[in-house]
């Protein structure tokens, strides 16, 4: 099968869950199709695969990056003849080949459901009526595309997979002190500040016995920088733009995962339970689908909700490694690459 696969952006010139996983696709892909590769970059062509045709979207707005990316693939279908198109987004182009697209969320990175969010809902109804299937990655994200009218019957849920190797369980830390981490997109939609505020909250005979590590990628440096203040004279360090978050969570004994905004998937607590660690997670649809249900839920913004369940942690070892290896099977079972490229390939077979 020739499969042209078409993205905004890739890893590392955007770490995001969503890149991450057409990164994962494309991969898999390649082992037994013909695949070209179109995507943009706004950082540096040497972060995009080199085979990729690469689009320089540096500088470009909205508009002119879209025509830019539109004119790149249209070009690329021309000459490749592809059975088939697979894009990471609804809003990149639509071409003459049977289209198929990937909507992880609706959420566009915020946790309020502004006019904004309300405009681009309308445009995925209208231009998921020219695909000829529509992917997304949980019931939950199916659920709210139906509810903004993208049509039922071209909707297909497939969940994300993960690299059971790169995130794979380590042994523990041994000196005492219960290490929580936080990795993800760092922007106040992710609730970063919740988990700040959470140590805070620790009685002196708890806090002495943590350390809370934020890090990723920077999306809202403003944010970023605010959340260095709230953390100064806390046990918690911040830090930005970390080339990898794997060796982060097999560090940590406990996973935060506070975010506000409605996830499609929760790729912070797979990732997290494919290293066998527990994790404490808002308590919402997608996130429950994701993880079948294993860790800490608790109410979405509920700081001592989450303080409470970080001391139950902290006075449990025996719990965290009975939930942690838990994880560890689950993930195993439902999420290998391969299991989930075997999904994409038939549907994709089917579509054509």
């Amino acid at each position: 099968m020739r499969i042209l696969m078409v993205a905004r952006r890739f890893p590392p010139d955007l770490h995001s869950g969503s890149e991450t996983v057409f990164q994962n696709l494309y991969a898999q892909a390649r082992r037994r199709n013909e695949v070209r590769l179109v995507v943009g970059y706004r950082r540096d062509r040497s972060h995009v695969p080199p085979e990729a045709l690469a689009v320089d979207l540096r500088g470009a707005g909205k508009a002119d990056a879209w025509r830019r990316l539109w004119l790149a693939a249209w070009r690329e279908e021309r000459r490749f003849q592809p059975h088939i198109v697979l894009a990471n987004s609804i809003e990149v182009p639509t071409l003459g080949a049977p289209a198929v697209c990937i909507v992880h969320d609706l959420n566009f990175g915020v946790a309020s459901r502004s006019a904004g969010v309300r405009a681009r809902e309308l445009f995925y109804r209208f231009k998921s009526r020219r695909l000829r299937r529509v992917v997304t990655v949980s019931r939950a994200s199916r659920a709210h595309l139906i509810r903004v009218g993208v049509p039922e019957d071209c909707l297909h849920v497939i969940h994300n997979g993960v690299d059971l190797d790169a995130f794979t369980p380590t042994p523990p830390s041994s000196d005492g002190v219960v290490r929580f981490a936080y990795p993800g997109r760092i922007l106040p939609g992710k609730g970063q500040h919740l988990a700040v505020d959470a140590v805070a909250r620790l009685q002196a005979r708890h806090k002495k016995k943590v350390h809370l590590s934020i890090v990723g990628a920077v999306n809202d440096r403003a944010f970023f920088e605010q959340l260095k203040v709230q953390a100064y004279g806390q046990p918690v360090e911040v830090v930005g733009d970390v080339p990898e978050l794997a060796s982060w969570y097999q560090k940590a004994d406990v996973v935060l995962f506070p975010t506000l905004m409605e996830e499609g998937f929760g790729y912070t607590a797979i990732e997290a339970m494919a290293c066998g660690r527990p994790v404490v997670w808002a308590d919402q649809p997608a996130i429950r689908e994701a993880t079948g249900g294993i860790g800490f839920p608790v109410p979405k913004g509920d700081v001592e909700a989450m303080r409470d369940t970080m001391v139950r942690l902290i006075a449990d070892p025996d719990l965290r490694q009975r939930v942690g290896a838990e994880g560890r099977r689950y993930v195993e079972q439902h999420y290998s690459w391969a299991k989930v490229w075997q999904a994409y390939e038939r549907l994709l077979e089917d579509a054509t």
